[in-house]
């Protein structure tokens, strides 16, 4: 088990942000954001640092294998309430190392206050993507 200063460091210096825009026709506006977090390390670690997530409330998945071609253990945390119990446990003025925190930080809170669902959301989710 991770004391709460370790795993947020843990995080911000091992975990990736994985954030896409899926096409979808369940929404009216057709496009879907698609958010979560990803940790790879060996098993023994990943079972401490999903332990450790637990204290939080966050709700992760282990896998073994991420997939055929790359037989690793992954821990992904996804889920805009898992997100967002993350990100209210990370101090403000802490950055990742690769400066994805912040980005993830507006898109998650555009997902809990349900902004996503209109156009303009959708624009500004394209703009943090940098697709425009």
């Amino acid at each position: 088990m991770f004391s709460k200063d370790m795993l947020v460091g843990i995080l911000l210096s091992c975990a990736k942000v994985q954030f896409k825009i899926i096409r979808t026709d369940e929404l009216k506006i057709g496009y879907k954001p698609i958010v979560g977090l990803s940790i790879r390390g060996k098993a023994k670690f990943l079972h401490g640092v999903q332990r450790s997530l637990l204290h939080w409330g966050v709700y992760s998945s282990y896998h073994n294998e991420e997939s055929s071609s790359r037989p690793k253990p992954i821990l992904y945390i996804s889920g805009i309430m898992n997100l967002n119990k993350v990100i209210n446990n990370i101090p403000d003025n802490l950055e990742s190392r690769q400066g994805e925190w912040i980005t993830m930080d507006k898109v998650v809170k555009m997902l809990v206050n349900k902004e996503h669902l209109t156009q303009k959301g959708l624009d500004k989710l394209l703009e943090l993507k940098g697709v425009i």
